[in-house]
């Protein structure tokens, strides 16, 4: 009995099997949704690793690969910039889906997820459209080997600039992936669902112009903005004073004296309080308060930036100017549970949300950052900077915070600052998590870093990062420190910076901030008696004018130079400018013909003459030390 009774059973969850499956089968049939990708050639921007190769048909040949680093379904990429897979359907075709499966596996085979996964539609393979930015929600995390699939659904995610429509109609499919310094990224498959043709409804995005955040409104009007670290530091290199700032905010020649305005925005902040804790999520009210001290103290750095300003525009014949200034605001952490009372209620502040629940927790870190934008509005108030113009608040974290909790964190710190009339800034590092949420969030301005000075990388890093800025609409922050003032190395480092804006675009058509780490590195540089160093101060003149070129260094440079400034009404005659390049001509006959020693002797007449010319107030104060910084730095390699 019992042996019957099991034949049928079987048979029935054979009819039921067959008589199930089927109809599956036939619904997809009818809405004809499929695997696209199954039909369609796709290439790379860059090949993959040759030890983890890709034929051309592994991220659509429907094979997994297991989560074993050794499985040959994976394709291996390592480093570099971010990663571009383009996929041609033949015709246009209806895309209700994409998913992108990678794996991880850390430390163990320096396999990590792509920080983000970007989705993009396009009819003609140029230009493009944007369906999805995903950040990893695994984290990079040590452990064993695990998946994760990147994914848009039009359901879920909705078609960007359409409501309730379920197809995107395209030719093209692009799939990016940002690329880790020190780690491998692999990648399986890439699904395409969809059905052929045109589905009804189906909508054919506009395509998107990708470009810089562009210095205007939402910078507040800052088109290059200075960042001037005032927390604690040894030697007092936090500690600013005017004649240190005045470097920073104008162009100085080679006695210390202004001669034209440098940045035209300033924004303080720190990063370590004197006991060592952390602005970024470990400081207290203790530590807060020394900083709002520091700043805005009689003598603090605020007093020094407004008489810095106030001297320099007297000097300039303009005693109106106002420096743009941008106050940071330090970030709370979760974690904390005693940082202090800011309500007078008596009790401690308590941010970490395990401890009294995620709710009070946010409600505590909302109260601090309140107190925080009060006690500077009222201390900016109550000091009345007669040469200040505060414009906005910088939030100091320099990624979305990957708690839950992260993304509302920043809309309600945005819109305190919207509604204190004020623009918010931010400047995410090159691994920020959802930076390419900033709009989203609130912010209004923000520069992205390339992180590129301060490790052995390649040089591609600043493409990487120039092209990142771009696609989700950011600025370009520019970086250095004194280090370049004695090492060959971050020299060249800070040079292609300042080549990269001319290569990438960012020098005119980006807003961009500016990090000098500690210590008053361009008064260093402005006052060395080493036309190397010098220089370096110089070209950022340049760059912040937007004239900076790439051949910057040699004769033929140097008589452009003359040019562009006759041209620029920088010269009291035309007589003056052509004697100087008439001087120039000289030098650069004798350099073709390899004779260095002629070629100085015609350089020092230039640079008598271009003295003479100063004496009689032929050539301006502001095109004078551009000058002679570049005659002694070709003077110096001409030896």
């Amino acid at each position: 009995m019992r042996s019957i009774k099991q034949r049928i059973s079987l048979a029935m969850m054979l009819v039921m099997m067959f008589s199930i499956v089927p109809l599956t089968y036939a619904d997809e049939a009818q809405s004809g949704v499929r695997n696209l990708a199954r039909d369609a050639t796709y290439t790379w921007s860059e090949a993959p690793e040759s030890a983890y190769p890709d034929p051309g048909n592994k991220l659509n040949d429907g094979i997994h690969g297991t989560r074993n680093v050794l499985d040959p379904a994976w394709v291996g990429h390592l480093r570099k910039k971010t990663r571009e897979v383009v996929f041609d359907l033949g015709e246009p075709k209806s895309i209700s889906g994409i998913n992108a499966r990678f794996l991880q596996d850390w430390p163990g085979s320096a396999i990590l997820f792509p920080l983000t996964v970007s989705m993009y539609v396009s009819d003609d393979n140029v230009h493009w459209a944007n369906l999805t930015n995903k950040a990893t929600q695994t984290l990079w995390v040590d452990g064993p080997p695990v998946d994760e699939t990147y994914a848009w659904d039009s359901q879920a995610d909705g078609v960007p600039g359409f409501d309730e429509v379920e197809f995107a109609y395209a030719r093209y499919v692009k799939v990016t992936f940002s690329m880790h310094t020190r780690a491998w990224t692999f990648i399986d498959e890439i699904e395409i669902t969809g059905t052929d043709g045109k589905a009804s409804g189906a909508v054919q995005l506009p395509a998107q112009d990708f470009n810089y955040l562009q210095p205007g409104e939402a910078t507040a009007g800052i088109h290059n903005l200075s960042l001037l670290y005032n927390g604690q530091y040894a030697n007092g290199e936090g500690d600013w004073s005017k004649e240190e700032i005045i470097p920073q905010i104008s162009y100085v020649n080679q006695d210390g004296e202004p001669v034209d305005w440098l940045f035209d925005g300033v924004l303080t902040l720190g990063l370590i309080s004197p006991d060592g804790r952390d602005y970024g999520g470990g400081a207290n009210l203790k530590d807060w308060n020394w900083y709002l001290d520091k700043t805005f103290d009689a003598d603090g750095e605020m007093y020094q930036l407004n008489e810095a300003t106030k001297e320099v525009g007297v000097k300039l014949g303009q005693p109106d100017h106002k420096t743009k200034v941008v106050v940071m605001i330090p970030d709370t952490g979760e974690y904390q549970t005693d940082f202090g009372d800011v309500d007078g209620d008596g009790i401690s502040e308590n941010f970490n949300g395990g401890a009294i629940g995620e709710e009070s927790a946010m409600a505590n870190r909302q109260k601090a950052i309140r107190w925080w934008m009060d006690e500077v509005l009222q201390r900016w108030d109550t000091n009345q900077y007669s040469n200040l113009e505060l414009v906005g608040l910088y939030w100091l974290s320099e990624q979305v915070s990957t708690s839950a909790s992260g993304p509302d964190m920043l809309k309600y710190v945005n819109g305190q600052i919207h509604d204190e009339g004020l623009k918010s800034f931010w400047i995410p590092h090159f691994l920020a998590y959802k930076s390419y949420m900033w709009d989203e969030v609130g912010f209004d301005a923000v520069a992205f870093q390339p992180n590129y000075f301060f490790e052995d990388m390649g040089n591609e890093r600043l493409d990487d990062a120039a092209y990142t800025a771009k696609r989700f609409g950011m600025g370009v922050e520019i970086e250095f420190d004194g280090r370049m003032l004695s090492d060959q190395v971050f020299r060249n480092r800070y040079k292609e910076y300042l080549d990269g804006g001319v290569k990438y675009g960012y020098m005119k058509d980006a807003f961009k901030a500016y990090y000098m780490g500690s210590g008053p590195v361009l008064r260093d540089a402005a006052t060395s008696q080493d036309p190397d160093i010098r220089m370096m101060y110089d070209w950022l003149y340049q760059f912040v004018k937007g004239t900076y070129q790439l051949e910057n260094t040699g004769s033929l440079h140097l008589k452009g130079l003359v040019d562009q400034l006759e041209q620029a009404g920088e010269f009291a005659n035309q007589g003056a400018a052509r004697s100087l390049v008439a001087k120039l001509d000289s030098v650069i006959r004798f350099e073709e013909k390899g004779n260095k020693k002629q070629a100085a002797h015609h350089l020092d007449g230039f640079m008598k003459l271009l003295d003479s010319h100063k004496q009689s107030g032929a050539v301006s104060a502001r095109a004078y030390p551009l000058l002679k910084a570049n005659g002694e730095y070709l003077a110096k390699h001409l030896q």
